[in-house]
């Protein structure tokens, strides 16, 4: 059982934390050493005893006192908690401990239900309140968060988000959690809380409620407004919304709910307190600290510092800038750059940003008075995300500051602000269209300015460049963020999750929202404040940890998790052939043959029908002409020689089907050196049996005068072959 230790406290405010070692005791060692963390590596009353940082080997022996082969300096290597899923992290008794764990630290990325994270030395007892903590969503990757909170038989999510696919993801229009673990514990979610409106924290919700349609959603009024149409647009059940503020408690079962009022580029995000009888949990959504802002929009200190004097449990806290240095950028020092580039500007002022940036709207729209100009919004979310700010009250324009494309015709260049979508390069945005030359009412031309005001989302760059570059042979001048401060990020920088972990001084610190990469940086920001590694619990989606009230904690069996891929209406699955088949489509090009034989002979009745699709050739015509030659010559070659053969589901050749495949992929290997996806379909006619028969004239006697006529006899007949015949029965027709 891990002891209870003394609450944190940050380097920055008290001196360096130190763990007492402790461990079980060894007789007769002549000397010992210990990392202060695992149990196994000390022995009470030997003859000498040290210290050892933790992850020591023998080599660090030198000097102790202590012997290597009488007691083991690190049981284990890396601390407790330091593992993604499915560690050994805290050895306990060595006849507890798997084999694996005996070997070091194993690394697992993803929990199913075969495989089941081992559970550390720290296990709280049966009867200690627990709180579980398990991620759906959002550990390992940038998107699709999704937290369950469970307590004594209740439970509760934080977020529904969604990711959006990989450029090998063809077809594929969104990335989503697979909900099955809530699904199956349906009748014990009490309520889903959404931290803030951006789409991977609520872009999942209308997946959610085809599953759970009775779960009340909790969130802020703006919150709830941006997932109103993303419902109606998938048609999904409308859930009860329960409308929140900043600092408004609600209670759930044995979940008492605070929310925080926190800083993002989005208004109205705020994050979440959780008091239970296991403990109090600080969920961070996104967040930064922008000491700028205007006081509706600035994050909480104050809330979060007095949760820190109260104590926390487990802070769960945002860490996808967690590997930028500093501190990050006030909307406010936009603000001052956008009013600076729009009065220095002779021309029209075209804006890309995203449209559910409502800070960033705000400073444009201040910038375009300061400077006199006037503003038109382009672009179907754009207009639908500033018309509800407004109504809301969340965005205030002044009567006169914002007109339609009619108006600015009719305006001075100098004079004008479009603000547009497409600012990552997305090809039917607003921005591609004026980039080529496709909209409607924007002509892009020299003198013009643009400005990207969005970061670039990884996996973008070449998009957004490509745009960058028409622009630039349209004559206008493109300003990005690099040359500019003409972005601000709205999560948080190293000193932001500094302050954050001084403020609330956790117990425990559960780094969420980021990659891999980005979930270690923040175990090493924790640890240059002094927090113990044995604190810090790197997680994946799927695992499942249990804290208990006496501050120790235990992994336990994980769920299934993962992802679904949304096309259209259809929820299909990563490891989905199609999605293969598509790579291999877009890579190389289709061909398609089609053959229409006669069921009698086998003999092809007229040129093979051929389609090359995506395939580049210097003269497709001799292509597709090559393509026919080689497909009439294996059918003919197919037909004269004997042999049964296997009829298909359609009563075609089995083995003339893989015979055209191969003598027409050999083709391309040999005149392109490609290997196109090839399609054969193959049509068996009896052409006797289809001969038309003459009509009888009307009120004719059916009887006998008018009878069918008999099929005329072939000139060759493959029976008249000697050996074993080919025709159009089965194989086990066939005679000798």
């Amino acid at each position: 059982m891990r002891s209870a230790a003394a609450p944190w406290t940050p380097r920055s405010v008290a001196p360096p934390f130190r763990i007492p070692g402790r461990g079980r005791r060894r007789r007769g060692a002549s000397g010992s050493a210990s990392c202060g963390v695992c149990p196994r590596g000390s022995a009470d009353g030997a003859a000498g005893s040290a210290d050892l940082p933790h992850g020591a080997g023998p080599a660090d022996f030198r000097g102790t006192g202590a012997s290597p082969r009488s007691s083991l300096a690190c049981g284990i290597g890396p601390a407790p908690g330091a593992g993604l899923t499915g560690t050994r992290d805290g050895p306990g008794p060595r006849a507890g401990r798997t084999p694996a764990a005996r070997k070091g630290f194993k690394t697992v990325t993803q929990v199913t239900d075969e495989q089941t994270p081992a559970e550390p030395a720290a296990i709280p007892a049966e009867d200690e309140p627990q709180l579980e903590i398990i991620p759906l969503g959002g550990l390992g990757e940038i998107g699709m968060n999704c937290m369950v909170l469970a307590c004594q038989g209740s439970m509760i999510v934080i977020d529904a988000g969604l990711m959006f696919p990989k450029p090998d993801q063809p077809g594929v229009d969104l990335l989503i959690p697979d909900f099955s673990f809530l699904k199956a514990n349906e009748d014990k979610i009490l309520g889903l809380v959404l931290t803030h409106g951006h789409e991977d924290h609520i872009g999942a919700l209308p997946f959610l409620m085809r599953e759970i349609p009775r779960i009340p959603v909790f969130g802020t009024r703006l919150t709830l407004e941006f997932t109103r149409d993303r419902i109606q647009e998938q048609r999904a059940p409308m859930p009860e919304y329960r409308e929140i503020r900043p600092r408004s408690n609600v209670t759930l079962g044995p979940f008492q709910l605070e929310f925080i009022k926190v800083s993002h580029s989005i208004l109205d995000g705020v994050a979440l307190a959780a008091r239970t009888p296991a403990g109090t949990v600080v969920h961070t959504g996104d967040f930064k600290m922008d000491l700028s802002a205007a006081e509706e929009d600035r994050t909480d200190l104050f809330k979060f510092a007095s949760y820190g004097e109260e104590g926390v449990l487990a802070l769960l806290s945002d860490s996808t800038n967690s590997d930028v240095p500093g501190h990050s950028v006030s909307e406010k020092e936009v603000g001052r750059t956008l009013c600076r580039l729009f009065k220095d500007s002779p021309g029209r002022i075209i804006v890309a940003c995203f449209a559910s940036s409502l800070t960033r709207i705000r400073e444009i729209v201040k910038a375009a008075i300061a400077s006199e100009r006037r503003i038109v919004f382009t672009g179907r979310s754009m207009t639908g995300n500033v018309a509800l700010a407004q109504e809301l009250g969340y965005l205030d324009i002044p009567p006169g500051i914002e007109i339609d494309f009619e108006t600015a015709d009719a305006c001075e260049d100098r004079e004008v602000v479009i603000v547009a979508t497409g600012s990552q390069g997305e090809p039917m945005a607003a921005l591609a269209r004026m980039a080529a030359g496709e909209h409607r009412q924007v002509e892009v031309r020299g003198g013009d300015t643009i400005i990207f005001s969005a970061r670039a989302i990884p996996g973008n760059e070449t998009a957004i460049g490509e745009l960058m570059n028409l622009f630039r042979h349209l004559g206008a001048k493109v300003v990005d963020p690099h040359a500019e401060v003409i972005h601000a990020s709205g999560h948080g920088h190293i000193d932001e999750l500094k302050l954050m972990l001084s403020l609330t001084r956790p117990h425990y610190l559960i780094p969420v929202h980021g990659e891999l990469r980005h979930l270690h940086r923040h175990r090493e920001i924790a640890e240059e404040l002094g927090m113990p590694r044995s604190r810090i619990l790197l997680m994946a989606d799927g695992q499942r940890v249990a804290l208990s009230r006496d501050r120790s904690y235990r992994m336990m069996k994980g769920v299934r998790t993962g992802r679904r891929l949304v096309e259209g209406r259809r929820l299909g699955s990563p490891a989905d052939p199609v999605l293969k088949e598509r790579r291999r489509l877009s890579e190389f090009g289709i061909v398609c043959v089609s053959a229409s034989l006669d069921s009698r002979t086998l003999m092809p009745l007229a040129a093979p029908s051929v389609s090359i699709q995506g395939v580049r050739y210097a003269d497709e015509q001799d292509l597709t002409m090559a393509v026919q030659e080689a497909a009439w010559d294996s059918c003919a070659e197919f037909a004269r020689s004997p042999g049964s053969w296997t009829p298909g589901p359609s009563g075609e050749p089995e083995e003339l089907v893989r015979k055209l495949q191969s003598d027409v992929k050999s083709l391309f290997r040999l005149h392109i050196s490609r290997k196109p996806v090839l399609i054969v379909q193959i049509s068996m006619l009896d052409v006797e049996a289809l001969a038309a028969p003459e009509a009888p004239p009307l009120g004719a006697d059916l009887s006998g005068s008018w009878r069918r006529r008999a099929p005329a006899e072939p000139a060759w007949r493959p029976q008249e072959r000697p050996g074993t015949l080919r025709t159009g029965r089965g194989p086990e027709e066939n005679g000798p």
